[in-house]
């Protein structure tokens, strides 16, 4: 049995708001509780986040290491 889902499904629930900027990956990757157990492993997005929703969570792109690539 994989562990991949059901972390997936805390982080979401930990973290996800509909009403805010950004998938549930990408709002999940700029989870700042580091003390986490699962934030070394928690679900990265599949593409870049937009500088926007970086710029409204107030998050420096090169912390985290996700910067929208530009064509």
């Amino acid at each position: 049995m994989s562990l991949r889902k059901p972390i997936d499904e805390k982080c979401k629930d930990c973290t996800y708001d509909s009403a805010c900027p950004g998938s549930w990956r990408q709002q999940v990757a700029l989870c700042t509780i580091k003390l986490c157990p699962f934030w070394d492993i928690r679900a990265k997005p599949t593409s870049p986040i937009p500088e926007s929703t970086l710029r409204w969570y107030g998050v420096d792109s090169d912390e985290f290491g996700l910067h929208e690539r530009s064509p």
